[in-house]
């Protein structure tokens, strides 16, 4: 039934705007999917989908397709099994401590530091790669820790009525900070 319903989708090529295959129990996100330039609802709510594949990726992501609304709840996509992390002892490149100390400095408005900083080009460029610890709120260039809160969707949204939480991309400078996190904070580790 799935099959019939794609290839149907397919067949309409630029002109098919809406794809739904809720409850087909399907194992993998079709990627034929990419082929459909004018698709705008997504909806494969119900299946058995444990990944996304990476033509769905490029979609969810604007690159090749405008698509407005995704459903993929009822899918088995974020294991919800908690894994033991092994705690590593934070150790960082030169470039890494030094990029953390003006990045921090600046934020602090060191004068001498941001006068001095105008003339290099490249010390510019690499801190502007920083990024903020959702923790301590000091500055890091490379990322120590990946991840996730589940926070509810904001009112303006336009997404499916029974999802009362989506996943929001977390990043933290190091395992300090990461013991401090809130209960609701989970680490993402490769399995």
């Amino acid at each position: 039934m799935a099959e019939r319903l794609l290839v149907g989708a397919l067949k309409g090529g630029k002109r098919t705007k809406i794809v739904t295959l809720n409850g087909k129990k399907i194992t993998k996100m079709p990627s034929a999917l990419e082929k459909l330039s004018g698709l705008k609802i997504l909806s494969l709510k119900s299946n058995l989908i444990p990944k996304v594949c990476p033509e769905i990726s490029a979609l969810t992501q604007f690159q090749n397709l405008q698509l407005k609304e995704f459903y993929c709840e009822g899918n088995p996509l974020l294991l919800r099994q908690p894994v033991h992390a092994v705690e590593q002892e934070d150790v960082w490149s030169l470039q890494e401590i030094a990029s953390r100390f003006v990045m921090n400095q600046l934020a602090e408005n060191n004068l001498l530091l941001m006068q001095a900083i105008e003339s290099y080009p490249q010390i510019r460029s690499i801190i502007s790669r920083g990024k903020e610890c959702a923790i301590c709120g000091k500055s890091f260039l490379t990322t120590c820790l990946e991840c996730v809160e589940f926070v509810p969707p904001s009112k303006n949204w336009k997404i499916s009525k029974n999802l009362q939480l989506i996943p929001l991309q977390i990043l933290i400078c190091s395992y300090k900070c990461f013991n401090r996190r809130g209960p609701d904070l989970f680490g993402i580790a490769q399995v």
